[in-house]
């Protein structure tokens, strides 16, 4: 009879039963693989597994532990008759001390989401979730309606037809069309994923609703291609996948020490909301704030002033800081402000460029120009805010 044989016997023998075909699971396993690289290496057995394909764990396969997204019972038969040291790395099921849990923090996810439009000003507020062919169970609505609820607002909720054969939103564009039409608005809807947050902007976009200022869209589960692929970039919840894999591994690593499983799940804290166009709302029925905000932010990579912003608009100081304050409750120097340190922001958690770089290409004279305006607008010096953005070092509650 043909026999397993490991290719690197003298490693730990690990499984990895997690998606790969979403970006979310590919963050989770770069997370893996980077404390295996970090810690000697490990011999990974993984199987190639989409939505629809359900890897379960052969019988025969020997080695010391198993990652996995634990979604069903046949799963989880599979993994029974192993005893091996087992994390679940899913939102489904219980945590167990047969198969403990290390998950990004799902309530957490929500009460930021919801707090989010809320300290943005919105009196409105929606949420849809994931398909239900997937038969997925969502704890961040629960979480985004205590958010919305202990403002004093109430939540509209998106009630997909259950008869749908697939996940395909085109099955569900009628009752999704009634839904966003019947939308008080400006309303700030949260998605569960930045698929199903793409099908409200396309629903938007057709039926001439403006996104954002009438409907802004934030997403909690990321996915980079599908945010490119909308129509314009989806604001999302910052999880860290990467951490609940990097976590995960050093969880196991623990079971298989001879560790005891903990009596909760290991929750890795939401890192905060990275804003993208689609929840750029402008709360301004003064034509000319909006376009002193518009042009604020087609210029927010040069070292833009207010004086820039009355010759444009061909207005005085005091006016516009007046219509400013009636419109937006905050000045011109301050939108000016806030623009300039999304653009620092994005240099720093995008890329690799020197600080001396970055301020030259955000309109800074000089980088100490650029670091004093950061650390006096956040606290800490661009540094720390990178090393912060850092995958796997996020906050973890154990």
């Amino acid at each position: 009879m043909i026999q397993r044989l490991s290719v690197y016997p003298d490693r730990l023998r690990i499984a990895l039963l997690v998606l790969n075909e979403s970006h979310w699971s590919r963050s989770i396993l770069e997370g893996v693989s980077r404390f295996a690289v970090e810690h000697g290496g490990w011999d990974f057995w993984l199987h190639p597994r989409a939505l629809k394909t359900q890897a379960l764990m052969p019988s025969d396969w020997k080695g010391e532990g198993i990652i996995a997204r634990i979604a069903d019972e046949r799963v989880r038969e599979s993994l029974e008759c192993h005893k091996l040291p087992t994390i679940n790395v899913s939102w489904h099921s219980e945590h167990s001390p047969r198969f403990p849990k290390v998950i990004a923090d799902p309530e957490g996810s929500g009460q930021l989401a919801g707090n989010f439009f809320v300290n943005r000003g919105f009196q409105h507020f929606g949420y849809i979730g994931p398909p239900l062919c997937y038969n997925y169970r969502d704890p961040v609505l629960p979480a985004v309606q205590q958010a919305v609820e202990e403002a004093g607002f109430s939540l509209s909720t998106f009630v997909p037809d259950p008869a749908s054969p697939s996940s395909d939103y085109d099955y569900q564009r009628a009752r999704l069309v009634e839904w966003v039409r019947a939308l008080p608005k400006p309303i700030g809807i949260v998605a569960f994923s930045t698929v199903v947050a793409r099908e409200v902007m396309l629903t938007c976009s057709a039926e001439g609703i403006n996104v954002p200022n009438d409907v802004a869209v934030l997403a909690v589960e990321h996915d980079p291609l599908i945010s490119q692929l909308s129509p314009m970039p989806i604001s999302y919840i910052q999880q860290r996948p990467e951490l609940v894999g990097y976590e995960a591994a050093r969880e196991l690593r623990r079971l298989i020490s001879g560790g005891e499983p903990r009596d909760e799940p290991i929750c890795i804290a939401p890192e905060g909301i990275i804003e993208k166009p689609s929840t750029d709302t402008i709360f301004a029925a003064d034509a000319m704030v909006q376009e002193a905000v518009a042009f604020i932010k087609r210029n927010s990579d040069t070292a833009i002033n207010v004086s820039d912003l009355t010759r444009h608009l061909d207005v005085s100081r005091r006016s516009l800081e007046d219509r400013f304050r009636k419109a937006l409750n905050r000045t011109p120097a301050e939108e000016i402000r806030h623009a300039r340190l999304l653009v620092l922001k994005d240099y720093l958690r995008q890329t690799n460029l020197s600080l001396a770089d970055i301020s030259a290409r955000s309109g800074f004279s000089c980088e100490n120009a650029a670091l004093r305006f950061f650390k006096r607008m956040t606290g800490m010096t661009p540094g720390e805010y990178r090393r912060n953005y850092d995958p796997v070092s996020a906050s973890v509650v154990r």
